[in-house]
């Protein structure tokens, strides 16, 4: 009886390391077969083994790079999740392209994805287009400064092994400058999904906010200050604080109009990439952001043999040892393993797992680094930008719920899209209908 045992307890424990090697798209349909199956497969246990597993960060992610809702470059050739199609293509087409439902993409964290119903901007959805779970966030109180409110943002908190605990819904009030347009005050309405309620906050800055441009990571937001240049401005939404912190760059007040430089999360830091082009080489240096005390350490400094206009673009999402440019002269991405000190130039070919929409990416990078977009500031400031413009979409390393406020339902997609399409043309129809009714007004008839 006790061999029996020890060998069924030994079946068991080779079916789950069989099992920790198969795709979670795979893994998720498994969770069916029994209730036993379900209980194994969503234990704290299987999660540590599957990630151990998977945790090779060149094949074991997929992301995508979006300016806005559009998406640059995205990477799908990962065993995590064995995904057919770009990340960012998991968002709803009609979501992400203004068209039938008539939502808007905001921004992500943590896989989580932001959208806005646009029929009604008082409300908005938090999901992950992958499970596609999603929950609708209600609007905030009144807003006590009688403006309106618009939805800005999202943050999350993850655990170690990347699960999103807990996320939060950032919503601008009001912002207002202060002391000569010296300093400034930021108003802001905060859902969290611990409390399933909105919170009034109101967050002080020395400078001024010279474009809400950003990145968020760990709970925190970082923005560029534009009106001063050679720092940023960041706030962690998740503390008490009613103060934005401010971070010295670490190469000012190096004025250098050759200089391209930009900000990007990786392996949890923020971190700082800076390129130069020369007659032979171009030269990247790179620093990452201490979470704790707001210094910078430098990880890199090494030139790769490409000859052009380089802009810098991300680094890759879990591994500081790559990082992606795009050439302004030749029209295609190059990424550089750091540690190799070698680079490989990115086709635009969908067996490779590497999507690049190549319009897209050269418009928004022509854009950003043509300096008559910002024609109102001095010369100085124009030499030291830094661009962070640029946000990565990463996929989800396991298959958690997305977090549930109290007292709220789950939305899959495909309700969800009915949802915003019976809600679009409820709208078209009540603009028909006022139009019809003014009509008539203007005739007599009514």
């Amino acid at each position: 009886m006790a061999m029996e045992t020890q060998q069924t307890h030994l079946l068991e424990v080779m079916q789950t390391e069989i099992l920790a090697r198969l795709p979670l798209k795979t893994i998720s349909r498994f969770k069916s077969v029994s209730k036993k199956w379900k209980s194994t497969l969503e234990s704290p246990y299987f999660r540590r083994l599957f990630l151990s597993l998977h945790r090779d960060s060149s094949s074991s992610s997929s992301w995508s790079l979006l300016h806005g809702a559009d998406e640059l470059i995205g990477f799908h050739g990962c065993k995590t999740w064995d995904l057919p199609k770009s990340p960012a293509s998991l968002i709803p087409h009609s979501f992400k392209r203004y068209l039938c439902g008539d939502c808007d993409y905001v921004d992500s964290s943590g896989g989580l994805v932001l959208l806005t119903d646009g029929a009604d901007k008082s409300y908005c959805y938090v999901g992950n287009p992958v499970s596609q779970q999603w929950v609708e966030i209600p609007p905030p109180p009144s807003d006590p400064t009688g403006g309106n409110t618009y939805v800005f943002g999202l943050v999350t908190r993850l655990e170690e092994d990347g699960v999103v605990l807990t996320f939060k819904v950032v919503r601008i009030a009001s912002y207002q400058t202060t002391n000569d347009h010296l300093s400034s005050v930021l108003s802001v309405f905060v859902y969290s999904s611990e409390t399933g309620i909105s919170t009034s906050k109101v967050i002080h800055s020395p400078h001024q906010i010279g474009n809400m441009s950003k990145i968020n990571l760990n709970g925190t937001m970082y923005f560029g200050c534009l009106g001063v240049p050679g720092i940023l401005l960041a706030h962690d939404f998740y503390s008490e604080s009613d103060q934005f912190r401010v971070v010295q760059l670490p190469d000012y007040p190096d004025y250098n109009k050759d200089y391209k430089r930009t900000l990007t999360p990786s392996g949890g830091f923020v971190v700082y990439v800076r390129t130069l082009a020369k007659h032979d080489e171009t030269v990247l240096k790179i620093w990452r952001l201490n979470n704790d005390d707001d210094t910078w350490q430098i990880l890199w400094e090494v030139g790769f043999p490409i000859i052009g206009n380089y802009a810098p673009m991300a680094m890759h999402p879990f591994d500081m040892g790559t990082v992606y440019l795009w050439s302004q002269r030749d029209y295609h991405w190059v990424s550089c393993n750091l540690r190799k000190r070698d680079y490989t130039i990115l086709g635009d070919a969908s067996d490779d797992g590497c999507f690049i929409d190549v319009s897209v990416c050269k418009k928004s990078v022509d854009e950003i680094w043509d300096p008559r977009s910002l024609t109102d500031l001095d010369e100085e400031d124009l030499d030291f930008r830094v661009c962070i413009w640029f946000c990565p979409f990463v996929i989800p390393r396991w298959m958690a719920s997305v977090p549930r406020p109290p007292q709220t339902e789950m939305i899959d997609t495909t309700s969800l899209l009915s949802y915003a399409t019976a809600t679009h043309e409820a709208r078209m129809e009540d603009m028909r209908n006022d139009e019809y009714f003014w009509m008539e007004v203007e005739s007599g008839r009514i």
